[in-house]
């Protein structure tokens, strides 16, 4: 598999703390998902949070643009599932994503900051 076609999400948000819950139960069932999905195609999928807080480090990579779209596909049933009050401080993608990749993912970032870095050194 080349670098050149693994694509990656990095998502700093906060979880309402009346929603705490709901989400980390949503968590555990996106873990399921992504094992179904194989660890060929999910390169990278963990949540970190800070005790003290509702902060959240979501990181993930996907081996390319398919397996990340796939993966959104997974999950949707999940979104619906789980209304979760949460912001999007900071969404960072970056890899080879089509141009219709990047303004949807600047969507779900709800106005917060929104990077992509589309050349690799």
């Amino acid at each position: 598999m080349s670098n050149q076609s693994i694509v990656r999400l990095h998502a700093q948000v906060t979880i309402s703390p009346t929603d705490w819950e709901r989400f980390t139960q949503m968590v555990n069932e996106v873990k399921k998902i992504v094992q179904q999905e194989g660890s060929e195609n999910v390169l990278t999928h963990v949540t970190y949070h800070q005790a003290d807080s509702y902060e959240c480090l979501i990181i993930e990579a996907y081996k390319d643009e398919a397996a990340f779209l796939s993966h959104l596909e997974a999950i949707k049933p999940l979104s619906e599932k789980y209304t979760v009050d949460w912001t999007v401080n900071r969404m960072e993608l970056s890899g080879s994503y089509s141009e219709s990749t990047v303004a949807f993912m600047k969507g779900v970032s709800q106005g917060g900051d929104f990077v992509f870095y589309n050349h690799q050194l």
